[in-house]
């Protein structure tokens, strides 16, 4: 399932991403998108959650 985030710059986006992660087996996301008017708050979270999620 491909799940994309509308406001994925911010803050509580770290907490979606740590939860889709924990049930990755009830809820098979195969690609998540972030999406947000900030580009550089988008960047630093994207950073984050690529990391999480490696």
């Amino acid at each position: 399932m491909k799940l994309t985030v509308i406001g994925g710059g911010s803050t509580y986006t770290p907490e979606l991403v740590d939860g889709l992660a924990r049930a990755r087996a009830v809820l098979p996301v195969s690609e998540l998108v972030l999406a947000d008017p900030d580009a550089r708050r988008l960047e630093l979270v994207g950073g984050l959650a690529r990391r999480m999620l490696a």
